[in-house]
């Protein structure tokens, strides 16, 4: 399906709704990490979930995200505050396909232009899969912060900037635990709730999806 200029979807839940929520169950609470590794496989295979915040001029939405990168492959889920799928995305290197709850479907090449149209959002599944494990995306010029320990404190790369606000051991690595991207007028925060490395679809291991 072709996407049509100026198309939104909002995917998540608004302010108001997830404040709502907040009272029973806020949203950003973190549970226990839960890290563990499977098998071989390192950072190659890896998958996470977490909680994903959207702040724009116009508007702010939070939900849940679950994500499973497999080399050259990512699986990204969105769901509601509720925890219903909203949104898929599989992105491979013939570009991307999103679906969404309603089963519509769209395929394009660019992630980020894709995602603004369909979602209200870009979401920068180029550099993201690096940015997230807290190395830069190769082949493109990098800008790093870091503190007195070597430590990165924020990359700039693509035209975004990463803040890396939180790290945590996972086995023997070290990975970010809450971020905040940055882009114009667009901040998305991303807080991850567990890490599973060495988890591939080759290897049998089940993505990250919600029925």
């Amino acid at each position: 399906m072709q996407v049509k200029t100026g198309r939104r979807v909002r995917a998540l839940g608004s302010g108001a709704l997830v404040l709502l929520l907040a009272g029973c169950a806020p949203l950003w609470q973190s549970p226990e990490p839960q890290d563990r590794q499977v098998g071989a496989g390192g950072l190659a295979h890896y998958r996470f979930t977490g909680r994903i915040a959207i702040q724009q001029p116009d508007g702010s939405e939070s939900g849940r995200i679950q994500w499973q990168n497999d080399l050259q492959q990512q699986q990204v889920t969105l769901l509601s505050p509720l925890g219903s799928t909203v949104a898929q995305l599989d992105r491979n290197p013939s570009g991307i396909d999103l679906r969404l709850a309603n089963q519509e479907r769209f395929h394009a090449q660019d992630p980020e232009q894709l995602t603004a149209q369909v979602l209200g959002y870009p979401l920068p599944l180029e550099g993201l899969p690096w940015w997230v494990l807290g190395q830069a995306a190769p082949d493109e010029p990098a800008r790093w912060q870091r503190d007195d320990h070597g430590q990165a404190r924020a990359l700039e790369q693509s035209g975004w900037r990463i803040e890396y606000l939180q790290w945590r051991p996972v086995g023997p690595q070290t990975l970010p635990g809450l971020l905040r991207l940055t882009h114009e007028t667009l901040t998305i925060k991303l807080k991850i709730d567990q890490w599973v490395l060495g988890a591939s679809l080759e290897d049998g291991a089940q993505p990250v999806t919600s029925p």
